[in-house]
C-alpha cells in the first residue's frame, strides 16, 4: 500500500524515486524505505512505495562493537585501527547492497529509475584536542559500484565542519513528513533511547526555525539490558512489558535513580548509555526483590522521566501562545504495556496517536527520514538546523558518489532543472 503527504498528485506528474537505509546506533538493525516525491515544487506529494528491516549478521555487529570499544579509550596516541575498519566498512556495505536489491525487486522498481540510495549510519564520534573526530561507516565507492546507484551518504559531515555536533539530523525531515498546518506536535520516539521531538505547526517559511529536540533518558536499551541481566540471558527483552506488569513499584530503586537524573541533553550520536542506570538498578537485585518488582520499578522510572519533559515542552508551547501540541508516539517501546499506561497517567490521560494512525511504519522511521535528507541533498535544500547542532549556518547535508555513468547523468540532469529556493538573511543564520 502507498501513502502520500500531503496530498494524493496528479497522474501526469513525474515521479522521482529515493531509497533510504538506516543502520541502528548499536548496528543490529537494518531499515530500507523507497519513496516517491511527485514533482519538483515545494510541498510536492511524497509516496510510501515500499518498507522492509531486519537483523543485522550477528558477526557485523560484533565487528562494530570491537571498533567502538576501541576508539573509545581516548588514549594520547589514539589511533584508529584501520583493517577492522575497512572490513566493518566492507561487510556492512554487502548487507546494504542486498537491502537495496531486496526493496526494489519488491517494489518492482529498477534501478535506472531510482536518482539515488541515502545511507545513514552510526559513525564514528570521538571528541579530541583538535576538535570532533567523525567516521562514516558507509562505502559509498563499493556500494556504488556493486548496485549502480547514485549514493549519498556522510550526511554529519558538512555540519561538523560548519563547527556543528553532526546532529540531530533526523527533526527536519520527520517535520517534512509529521506538520500540521492547523496544530504542532510532539514527536515521542520511544526507541533505545526515549526522544521528544518539538514539530511546530506550517505557519510560514520560518517555522522550522521553532523545531526542538531532546534526548530524555535510556529506554529501551535500558529495559533489555535489565532484562538479560535479571534472567540470566535466557530472555532478552519484556516483549509487551509482560514481566513489568507481575511487579510492584520500589520506593528505593525509584530514589537511587532519581539522583542519576539530569536534563535531557540535546542530542548524543549513539543515544543515551544505559549503563549507569543498570548499574544502579541491578544493586537491587540481590535484595529480596523479583526481576519483576526491579522491572517494573525501572519502567515507572522512565515513564515519570519521559512524562516530565514532555509536560515541559508542552508548558513552553503555551508560553509561546500556540494551542496544545498533539502528542505522536514512535518507537518500539510504545509496545510496552506498562510504559504506555503509566505514561498516559502521567501526562494526565492526554490523548496520545500512535505514528502509524498518520500513515508512517513505526518500524521504519529512521529509513524514511534517511530518504528524505537525500531528497532534500539532491535538491539542494538544506536541512541542518542550526539551533539544535550548534553549526555556524544552515547546510545542505550529504556527500554524493556517482553511480552507474547513465544513472549520474540522469541525476546530473535532474539536479539541474531544479532551482533551490532563494533564502533570505534571516532564513540563512
Amino acid at each position: 500500500m502507498s501513502f502520500f503527504f500531503p496530498s494524493t498528485p496528479s497522474k501526469n506528474t513525474p515521479v522521482r524515486w529515493f531509497a533510504g537505509i538506516s543502520v541502528s546506533a548499536n548496528c543490529r538493525r537494518m531499515e530500507a524505505a523507497l519513496i516517491g516525491v511527485h514533482g519538483t515544487e515545494s510541498g510536492a506529494p511524497i509516496e510510501i512505495r515500499k518498507i522492509i528491516s531486519f537483523d543485522i549478521p550477528a558477526e557485523i555487529t560484533a565487528s562494530f562493537n570491537e571498533l567502538q570499544s576501541s576508539v573509545q579509550k581516548k588514549t594520547k596516541d589514539f589511533k584508529v585501527p584501520a583493517a577492522l575498519l575497512l572490513h566493518t566498512r566492507r561487510e556492512l556495505a554487502s548487507v546494504e547492497e542486498e537491502a537495496i536489491c531486496e526493496l526494489l525487486n519488491e517494489a518492482r522498481l529498477p534501478k535506472s529509475d531510482v536518482s539515488a540510495a541515502g545511507i545513514n549510519d552510526p559513525c564514528l564520534y570521538i571528541e579530541t584536542p583538535g576538535g570532533l573526530f567523525y567516521q562514516c561507516l558507509c562505502d559509498a565507492a563499493y556500494l556504488a559500484e556493486q548496485t549502480g546507484l547514485n549514493i549519498v551518504d556522510a550526511f554529519p559531515e558538512q555540519d561538523i565542519a560548519a563547527h556543528g555536533r553532526g546532529g540531530p539530523l533526523f527533526p527536519m525531515p520527520a517535520w517534512v513528513f509529521l506538520k500540521s498546518n492547523i496544530q504542532d506536535r510532539i514527536l515521542l520516539d520511544l526507541g533505545q533511547t526515549a526522544r521528544i521531538t518539538f514539530l511546530p505547526k506550517a505557519e510560514n517559511a520560518f517555522s522550522h526555525q521553532r523545531i526542538k529536540h531532546y534526548d530524555i533518558i535510556p529506554c529501551g536499551s535500558l529495559l533489555d539490558a535489565l532484562t538479560a541481566e535479571l534472567t540470566n540471558g535466557k530472555t532478552a527483552f519484556d516483549i509487551g512489558g509482560k514481566l513489568s506488569v507481575q511487579g510492584c513499584r520500589s520506593e528505593e530503586i525509584r530514589s537511587d535513580l532519581q539522583l542519576l537524573s539530569v536534563p535531557p541533553e540535546n542530542w548524543n550520536p549513539c543515544g543515551l548509555p544505559p549503563e549507569r542506570y543498570l548499574k544502579t538498578v541491578l544493586r537491587q537485585s540481590n535484595s529480596q526483590l523479583s526481576c519483576q518488582d526491579i522491572l517494573c520499578s525501572a519502567g515507572y522510572f522512565i515513564s515519570e522521566k519521559i512524562a516530565e519533559s514532555v509536560l515541559g515542552l508542552i508548558e513552553e508551547a503555551s508560553a509561546d501562545g500556540s494551542t496544545e501540541p498533539e502528542i505522536v508516539v514512535s518507537g518500539n517501546c510504545r509496545l510496552h504495556g506498562l510504559l504506555m499506561n503509566s505514561l498516559s497517567t502521567q501526562l494526565e490521560q492526554r490523548p496520545m496517536t500512535v505514528i502509524t494512525q498518520l500513515g508512517i511504519p513505526p518500524e521504519t522511521f529512521d529509513a524514511l527520514c534517511t530518504a528524505m535528507l537525500t531528497v532534500m541533498a539532491v535538491s539542494h535544500i538544506p536541512s541542518s538546523l542550526p539551533h539544535l547542532t550548534g553549526s555556524d549556518t544552515v547546510k545542505t547535508l550529504g556527500r554524493i558518489t556517482p553511480g552507474s555513468v547513465a544513472n549520474w547523468q540522469r541525476l546530473i540532469l535532474e539536479m539541474s532543472e531544479i532551482k533551490p529556493a532563494a533564502r533570505t538573511l534571516r532564513s540563512a543564520a
